[in-house]
């Protein structure tokens, strides 16, 4: 079966506009968030408040209204946007740290936002085969094995209450596209593609949703 092709910037376009629009004070917020979460521990607002000298006020409501942070019993962050600190299946190792993330696509975007390369390690719900590679702020290394592939899921559907649920679950990484393809036969909206498509994906995504602060960051 010859591989088919997908048109990235209209199915990013729509990944994000599925998201809220951040103004450019949010997205500092967003961004120093990753970069807070990625030193490896929990933290409360009033530190990141502290870090960025912010008013306290401002970053408690963003965490308030932002659907996608997870906190502990303790009220700290330990999940934002993707980026957690709980165990899962994709580890990103950033600066001799594993972190995790919620699926596939947040290794491939995650770099970039954290202006750090990551060596990724990624279990294939297939076959249970390892895949890794590494991601920088330019694409996508050392991929192996050679022929892996990914899949991404459609839109509809989305909820960002429930973005594990509804999204994450079918984003993953395999060792083939034989084994892609053959998972996402069996998930209704899910389709294969290929890693470095992947990588656009995400860097599409990220120069919408948080271009502003990226922008202000590289400066």
């Amino acid at each position: 079966m010859p591989p088919q092709t997908h048109d990235i910037p209209v199915l990013a376009a729509e990944f994000t506009a599925a998201h809220p629009d951040l103004d450019p004070s949010q997205q500092r917020l967003a961004l120093a968030t990753y970069r807070l979460l990625a030193e490896g521990r929990p933290f409360r607002p009033q530190e990141l408040a502290r870090r960025g000298n912010l008013p306290t006020e401002e970053v408690a409501s963003f965490f308030d209204e932002w659907p996608m942070v997870q906190r502990d019993c303790q009220g700290r962050v330990v999940a934002f946007g993707g980026l957690t600190l709980e165990p899962t299946s994709h580890a990103l190792e950033v600066d001799g740290r594993t972190l995790h993330t919620w699926c596939a696509l947040d290794t491939l975007f995650l770099p970039d936002l954290l202006g750090r390369p990551a060596r990724i390690r990624s279990t294939s719900p297939e076959t249970g085969e390892t895949i890794s590679l590494t991601v920088d702020g330019a694409g996508v290394h050392d991929v192996a094995p050679e022929g892996a592939a990914m899949t991404l899921h459609e839109v509809g559907g989305f909820d960002l209450q429930d973005v594990v649920g509804t999204f994450c679950c079918y984003v993953h990484f395999f060792a083939s596209e034989q084994a892609a393809r053959a998972w996402a036969e069996r998930s209704e909206g899910t389709y294969v593609a290929s890693i470095a498509e992947g990588f656009e994906y995400g860097r599409l995504y990220n120069h919408v949703q948080l271009g502003a602060a990226l922008e202000e960051d590289g400066a």
